[in-house]
């Protein structure tokens, strides 16, 4: 029997398959952190912004939520774009260059890594959007062979 609990098992996407994702999964793998990189409240809040720009993207479709949404691979690039930029976000504020005897400490010059990652994530999410919403407006407007 499976448990019910392992990555992918779940018609819908769960922190844990996020986590896998981002190699996320063990807090004492993050070497600086020793914790988690993302809250499972902060991978829920990236979950509900992408489905929110699914939802304010056109054509005026069909709204889903989170728990309704069902296009995990979408959803998985939408929350993954997310918590790189909001990553981003918090590195660039607590980005505090020092010198110390024989060098450089800055730690949190993580930024534009993150910005870039997100970059290129957001950008796969848009254009998996994009054609999902096209391929379910041409289905309404025209059916379906099936």
């Amino acid at each position: 029997m499976s448990d019910p609990q392992a990555i992918g098992n779940t018609g819908y996407l769960t922190e844990l398959d996020i986590r896998a994702f981002l190699r996320d999964t063990k807090p004492e793998a993050n070497v600086l952190l020793d914790d988690y990189e993302y809250s499972n409240e902060e991978m829920r809040q990236a979950m509900t912004m992408a489905v929110d720009t699914w939802n304010d993207t056109p054509p005026d479709i069909i709204r889903y939520t989170v728990e309704t949404f069902p296009y995990r691979r979408i959803l998985l690039l939408g929350a993954v774009a997310n918590l790189m930029t909001m990553a981003g976000m918090l590195y660039r504020r607590n980005r505090l260059q020092y010198k110390i005897s024989g060098g450089v400490i800055d730690e949190q010059n993580k930024a534009a890594e993150y910005d870039r990652a997100a970059a290129e994530i957001a950008a796969q999410f848009t254009a998996m959007l994009r054609q999902k919403k096209t391929e379910l407006n041409i289905d309404m407007g025209w059916g379906t062979d099936g």
